[in-house]
């Protein structure tokens, strides 16, 4: 296994993002969020990246945050690299968790589908990188908890809001006051899982997924993605009328024209993504 601590790789349209430190089960670095950060960017700009996978290295997604050995450095800033005794500076930490939290916000804003392929434990940041995506793809295997009571922590910044979208507050407060541990039927119960599926199928389900998505209509996928986003504050009105301009865009592109011709003479559409 390489030691860099994010893998990706593209194929056939689906980027796939590793997070590689299974011997920590992949506890995050800021090396490795800003991989993620990398990564996401080029996805949300490059055409030819049609589909995202976010998944983990070895047993388990993510344990959260690294806070031992040399990465927890990074936690304590300081006003100057020549005065070490100097004082933490508070604003400055609170600079680089928004910073490492737009990782979340380039996921959700993205318009391309990002599913998350989840085994093992997904804890604390890991959880809120699941959260951030689309879809959430869960072997047997998962356990999801928070972790943050037990670290002395909040969450990370934009996390309450993903969390409490997703199962509602009664279990977001439960997730981070409790620190609770939630399996894969849960999971399901409480919409943090999409899907369940058995360990050792999970990867084939996710790239066969992946793969299907990454040949749909990319321009539809974008508009619904901005839809539902919209959907989470907009009043009807406004929102009616944001649909319409989106599925007049889709409609119009060559993939919405394709879709149309292709049922008329009843054949598979070919989407090529604009």
């Amino acid at each position: 296994m390489s030691d860099t601590p994010l893998l990706h790789t593209l194929d056939k349209g689906v980027l796939t993002l590793t997070l590689n430190r299974p011997d920590r089960l992949n506890a995050m670095t800021s090396q490795m969020i800003d991989g993620l950060r990398e990564q996401l960017e080029r996805a949300n700009l490059d055409a030819a990246i049609r589909a995202v996978v976010i998944t983990g290295a070895g047993r388990g997604f993510c344990a959260g945050h690294d806070l031992s050995g040399v990465d927890a450095a990074a936690w304590e800033l300081r006003a100057s690299d020549d005065a070490p005794d100097a004082p933490i500076r508070l604003d400055m930490l609170a600079a680089k968790l928004i910073r490492d939290a737009e990782i979340f916000a380039l996921i959700r804003g993205m318009g391309k589908p990002v599913i998350a392929s989840l085994r093992g434990p997904v804890v604390g940041s890991g959880l809120i990188l699941a959260a951030a995506c689309d879809l959430r793809i869960v072997s047997t295997t998962v356990m999801f908890r928070g972790g943050f009571v037990s670290a002395g922590r909040c969450g990370d910044p934009g996390g309450s809001y993903l969390i409490t979208k997703i199962v509602g507050p009664a279990a977001a407060r439960a997730l981070y006051l409790l620190d609770e541990k939630i399996d894969a039927q849960r999971a399901l119960t409480i919409n943090l899982a999409t899907q369940v599926i058995d360990d050792t199928e999970l990867d084939a389900h996710v790239a066969a997924l992946a793969a299907e998505m990454a040949a749909g209509p990319t321009m539809a996928y974008a508009g619904i993605k901005r839809n539902l986003i919209t959907a989470e504050t907009a009043n009807y009105s406004d929102l009616i009328a944001n649909e319409a301009i989106t599925n007049v865009a889709a409609s119009m592109s060559h993939d919405g024209k394709e879709a149309a011709a292709a049922f008329m003479e009843r054949r598979a559409p070919v989407f090529l993504g604009r």
